[in-house]
């Protein structure tokens, strides 16, 4: 079971790939109840194979109590959005947590994870991810991966910033 909070452009696309990537239970928690919930609906059309259900605030404890997975698609976390997007004591060291923001690297929730023992991936690879395919949807032409990677590792630490 993952749960994931927000369900705008980022968390679409990550909401759809989870379950892509099998994914059998999908919890969606958005500010915007009614949002959580026309997702959700829609999701569950798009993979009948799968419980994809909106979660309230009240709910979202307990929905990460009993999950694996943990993704952050909303903008806290970053430069002009600083803080955690969820009371940082639900987090548990069975969870991973995937946090899609790439700037900074090291949010107030990936920190907290790591150091609770928690798999983290920051977002820094999300980005990666985006920059290689829309060069290749926009040019025909596919990327070195592995050199979009090293050339982003470089203008991170030219910041003072670093992906871990």
């Amino acid at each position: 079971m993952v749960t994931q909070l927000g369900v705008g452009g980022a968390g679409s696309a990550t909401a759809a790939a989870l379950l892509n990537l099998g994914t059998r239970t999908l919890n969606l928690f958005d500010l915007d109840a009614q949002r959580a919930i026309a997702k959700a609906q829609q999701l569950a059309e798009l993979y009948p194979g799968a419980t994809v259900r909106a979660v309230t605030k009240a709910e979202l404890a307990e929905a990460l109590a009993a999950s694996t997975g943990l993704v952050n698609a909303t903008p806290i976390g970053m430069h002009h959005h600083p803080g955690a997007p969820l009371p940082l004591g639900y987090l548990h060291p069975q969870l991973w947590v995937f946090d899609v923001i790439y700037l900074p690297q090291k949010t107030l929730l990936i920190q907290k994870a790591r150091s609770i023992g928690c798999r983290v991936l920051p977002g820094g690879l999300m980005a990666v991810g985006q920059a290689a395919d829309a060069f290749e949807l926009i040019t025909g032409l596919s990327p070195d991966r592995a050199e979009l990677l090293t050339h982003f590792k470089r203008l991170l630490a030219a910041q003072g910033n670093q992906l871990t």
